[in-house]
């Protein structure tokens, strides 16, 4: 959707300030994590209680796995695409979940609000007319031409459509496998067990106001129910007055809500379209210097939602055999999930593309992150005992 930058700058200042106030720094988390993770593994790094509190916390058992010997004190051999072996097989075992993420736009790119879908050509049936993002309406219309797509050929597709309705912006897939992309895209097996969450923000009454996020929402809505989502398994926030208010805390409780008892065979779907930001990363451990952000309703007292959090809650606690999609109609959304495998839908990559392709390791995935969230988790279970920290939820800030 429409950039977070065409708000005034006294607004995103306020937000900026907010945000960081309220943002932790990662790397003093992981020092003061150290001597916690001693007491509560032990030499050996053996515990029955922490084993049981792992279990509990679905893919959060590998990734805390991977830093155990950060307890001595260790520094860890962070991954390269150099060793593609060691990189592959580090991935599966911090993110064993199949999450997958559509962007509409790369990182430093802003994404379009417009002000008239009709000239997108979709189905009547598809919902409702007007205002709504570019991503949205472009995924929209290569779906309803083609239902059973492959993953190159839905990306090359919105691609083409973006470009001939005059926009710039680049589609981008990214996800935790390295998945092929003559794959076929697909939504939702058809015995499993869904749910799915969906954020339109208009931002009603604000400075940046937008038009088309609601009808975002209600067209998703309309063709994941036509999938096989189950609509008593759905949460929908918009700024609406009617549906729940996409406030900060909604946001993330809708988040815990939506990943909470996941297990393998279930397929969980989340669309978000809003306001994107670019921030100032708060912690080092952002490649280019920025964290990118969803913007919730109240952002101006609360602040933006940073991706090293929308990991944290969204990706990292998921297991394995859970299958996430997730479509993020929002400026500098390229890398908001971060993830280890990404191609970038640009006119030099799809014209490399090859049959059998895979999809290409991301070589700015921020392994640092990776640690730091394995290190707050361990410094949790250290301060509360490894089963209270299990139940109390796993939220620690990063």
């Amino acid at each position: 959707m429409d950039c977070f930058g065409c708000c005034p700058k006294e607004l995103q200042a306020e937000a900026e300030k907010v945000a960081t106030n309220e943002a932790q720094n990662a790397v003093s988390n992981a020092t003061r994590a150290a001597p916690n993770m001693q007491n509560t593994m032990g030499a050996g790094g053996g515990n029955s209680a922490l084993s049981q509190a792992l279990n509990a916390v679905g893919g959060m058992q590998g990734l805390m796995g991977m830093v155990q010997s950060l307890a001595s004190g260790q520094t860890p051999s962070l991954p390269s695409t150099s060793n593609a072996t060691d990189f592959k097989q580090k991935a599966a075992q911090a993110l064993p979940a199949e999450v997958h993420m559509f962007s509409g736009c790369r990182d430093e790119q802003t994404s379009a609000d417009v002000y008239d879908t009709s000239s997108f050509g979709l189905p009547a049936d598809s919902g409702p007319g007007g205002a709504g993002g570019a991503c949205t309406n472009s995924i929209m219309l290569a779906l309803s031409e083609n239902p059973n797509p492959t993953w190159i050929d839905l990306l090359n597709r919105m691609r083409t459509i973006l470009k001939e309705k005059g926009f710039t912006q680049v589609p981008q897939l990214s996800s935790s496998k390295e998945i092929s992309l003559d794959g076929n895209f697909q939504l939702a097996a058809a015995s499993s067990s869904t749910k799915a969450l969906l954020i339109g923000i208009n931002y009603v009454g604000q400075k940046g106001e937008l038009r088309g996020c609601h009808n975002d929402v209600l067209q998703m809505k309309d063709y994941i129910l036509k999938n096989g989502y189950d609509p008593a398994s759905m949460r929908v926030l918009m700024d609406d007055g009617s549906n729940m208010n996409p406030t900060r805390a909604n946001i993330l409780d809708s988040i815990k809500w939506l990943v909470k008892d996941a297990k393998s065979g279930d397929c969980l779907f989340m669309h978000y379209s809003g306001h994107g930001g670019s921030m100032k990363d708060d912690n080092g451990d952002e490649a280019d210097g920025m964290d990118e952000t969803m913007v919730p309703v109240d952002y101006t007292s609360t602040g933006q939602i940073r991706d090293d959090i929308i990991f944290q809650e969204l990706v990292a606690p998921l297991p394995q055999g859970v299958k996430l999609t997730v479509i993020m109609d929002c400026c500098h959304s390229g890398t908001i999930l971060d993830l280890p495998f990404s191609f970038t839908a640009n006119d030099q990559n799809t014209q490399n593309y090859t049959s059998g392709m895979t999809l290409p390791m991301n070589g700015n995935f921020n392994w640092k992150k990776i640690f730091d969230i394995g290190m707050s988790m361990l410094k949790k279970y250290g301060m509360g005992g490894a089963m209270g920290g299990a139940q109390s939820g796993m939220s620690a800030n990063v």
